[in-house]
């Protein structure tokens, strides 16, 4: 389909495509968003998912964990994951048959480096972020045009490009009743709150510290495996309290950042947490126990002033992988007592496609020129906001002589 038969449509049924810092696999989720003039109505549809084969989530990992890279296997794999990207897509829209038409794609793509501090290189105080996925080879494989590249716009005002979906979120998940409070456990683990409408409280938004970063990469040390199925072992191991707050008091935990990655929480942290641990003499389950709680306090600490300035929360839903694990879920009941913790599916979305949709709404305020506000955490409102995403548009036939 055309971009200028897309743009003539007040009514767009949009494939969000994304993958997360865990690197599992493509999420599909498919949005339906009418726009007319101020009015705006947004409907999850549907979605699947498709894990990355053995050996190119293995390159991603290594990708990410990499600290020499050379030029050529980024290049290669940028085309590779948008290869992966396109051939699913296509197949999923094909599944869908007489449902909903797709009319745009919008992808998140990859992520192989964040990088929120900003540093002096060549003159200049630069920061970054980098996502896998070409956007041409899904175009070409689905014939749509394709939103992608959402972080740049963001990032070239001076900012981090991160936590980048709030106010997508804030358009699907948002109530005229009630504060809403989301947390997302993932690779990272973040929280979204949305105050009642005329509340006077500000959006806020912000990563927490690791989600599932830290579990999964010893659990795959100690035990051969991808992750803590349900936090069995954690919730077999005692958590040492010495051992919290040292990693607590260390500079990946007390990041003045918004937003953070596997640089902070990744291969490395895990490493020194398994040394630290060895040292103290503890085991495997209780490792795992101490890793867990790593990602309960992050959240935690960074949620309970919510709690603090706003009496009338009270609920807590929860999105991403780590909604499955009950070590987290007990945790935080026993951090928040006063809470109803659910799974956000209650809310009519699947809770693993969260950030699919979220940029499938994207892709749509791209499509209409519309800015978005991105900054959540500080006091100091917004004076530019960027219109996140770039497009591309898809291969056509020569015209007729």
């Amino acid at each position: 389909m055309s971009l200028e038969r897309v743009l003539r449509k007040k009514r767009l049924t949009i494939l969000g495509l994304n993958s997360g810092t865990s690197a599992d696999g493509l999420d599909m989720a498919v949005v339906r968003v009418y726009s007319s003039g101020r009015r705006r109505v947004i409907k999850f549809i549907g979605g699947a998912r498709k894990r990355y084969p053995p050996k190119l989530r293995s390159s991603i990992l290594d990708m990410c964990d990499s600290k020499t890279t050379p030029p050529e296997e980024l290049v290669y794999l940028d085309n590779i994951v948008g290869r992966f990207y396109g051939k699913t897509a296509s197949a999923f829209i094909k599944e869908m048959g007489r449902g909903p038409g797709i009319d745009l794609v919008a992808s998140h793509g990859q992520t192989v480096r964040h990088l929120p501090d900003k540093i002096r290189r060549l003159g200049y105080k630069i920061g970054g972020s980098m996502q896998l996925g070409s956007p041409d080879f899904i175009s070409a494989a689905t014939g749509l045009p394709v939103v992608s590249d959402f972080r740049q716009a963001d990032i070239a005002l001076g900012n981090e490009g991160a936590p980048i979906t709030v106010s997508a979120m804030r358009d699907i998940f948002a109530s005229a009743r009630e504060p809403r409070l989301i947390v997302n456990i993932g690779g990272m683990s973040n929280y979204f709150y949305f105050p009642r409408p005329g509340s006077g409280i500000r959006v806020r938004a912000s990563d927490c510290g690791p989600g599932n970063s830290l579990c999964d990469i010893l659990s795959g040390l100690l035990n051969g495996e991808r992750y803590d199925a349900g936090g069995r072992r954690a919730r077999r191991g005692n958590v040492s309290e010495r051992l919290v707050r040292t990693m607590m008091a260390s500079p990946p935990f007390r990041a003045t950042t918004v937003s953070t990655g596997r640089e902070s929480f990744g291969v490395a942290a895990a490493g020194k947490l398994k040394r630290l641990a060895d040292r103290s003499g503890l085991s495997g389950d209780d490792l795992m126990a101490t890793a867990a709680e790593l990602t309960v306090r992050s959240i935690v600490r960074s949620i309970r002033p919510l709690l603090n300035s706003d009496k009338r929360l009270s609920k807590l839903y929860l999105t991403g992988g780590g909604r499955y694990n009950i070590f987290f879920v007990d945790r935080l009941k026993q951090n928040f007592p006063r809470l109803d913790v659910l799974m956000i599916d209650v809310l009519g979305v699947d809770g693993d496609l969260v950030e699919a949709a979220a940029y499938a709404v994207m892709g749509e305020w791209c499509l209409r020129s519309r800015a978005m506000e991105t900054q959540f955490a500080g006091r100091r409102r917004q004076s530019l906001l960027p219109v996140p995403g770039r497009i591309t548009q898809p291969p056509t036939g020569l015209p007729e002589a």
